[in-house]
């Protein structure tokens, strides 16, 4: 028999044939005993006839291992749950849905909570993480959509800046946690449509990210 422990918890093996006597591979002789530890187990089951005709049971424990979350991998919109543990666990990134695969698709920035179960009821983790988006172009044209440029998800990096040129390399305009946006104007005068570039960065130890968009009128 095939059996799985979770980390921390106790296993019942039973022998599962009564009024016999038994002689289990850890020295017990009762009907059931309790492991905490995987291995293979073994039960010698003798009938109380005087031929004491005997059989033998072997359980096989493999252990599953609670799962810790050690990182979030994000590549652009793409999500990575990295977990420092092994064993049989599902993922999940909106605590409804759970998959086999750690893999994620991120359609929108924002903050997100990367969850981790066992199996089997085998423990559980979490950790939250943060995913931005970069529009490639907005329309400040005042129709309430697509007004203004922003990288999505940047609030949630306090220390991130985001500078942005035209493609003369003038400063165009500064982002960061609390000024988020950029409308199309520099001193108050519409620009034109062009394509912009921009960097940034999330904090002083990440590298830099460049990239470009369109301002469309």
């Amino acid at each position: 028999e095939n059996l799985t422990l979770c980390e921390n918890e106790t296993l019942t093996l039973n022998a599962g044939i009564n009024n016999v006597s038994y002689l289990w591979s850890t020295s017990e002789t009762t009907n059931t005993i309790t492991i905490a530890s995987p291995g293979i187990y073994s039960v010698l089951i003798t009938d109380l006839t005087p031929q004491g005709c005997s059989n033998t049971k072997t359980f096989t424990i493999t252990q599953n291992d609670l799962p810790v979350i050690d990182d979030v991998l994000i590549n652009g919109t793409t999500a990575t749950i990295i977990v420092s543990t092994s064993g049989d666990y599902e993922y999940s990134i909106d605590g409804v849905s759970f998959q086999t695969s750690n893999v994620f698709t991120v359609s929108e920035g924002g903050f997100y909570t990367a969850m981790v179960r066992g199996k089997n009821n085998c423990g559980f983790d979490f950790k939250e993480f943060a995913v931005i988006t970069i529009p490639s172009f907005f329309t400040p044209n005042g129709d309430g959509f697509n007004d203004n440029w922003t990288i999505k998800g940047l609030i949630y990096y306090p220390k991130a800046k985001v500078t942005i040129f035209n493609r003369f390399g003038k400063l165009i305009k500064q982002l960061n946690v609390l000024d988020n946006y950029w409308d199309g104007t520099l001193n108050n005068q519409l620009l034109l449509s062009d394509d912009y570039w921009f960097t940034f960065k999330k904090d002083e130890n990440t590298p830099e990210i460049k990239g470009h968009f369109s301002l469309k009128r």
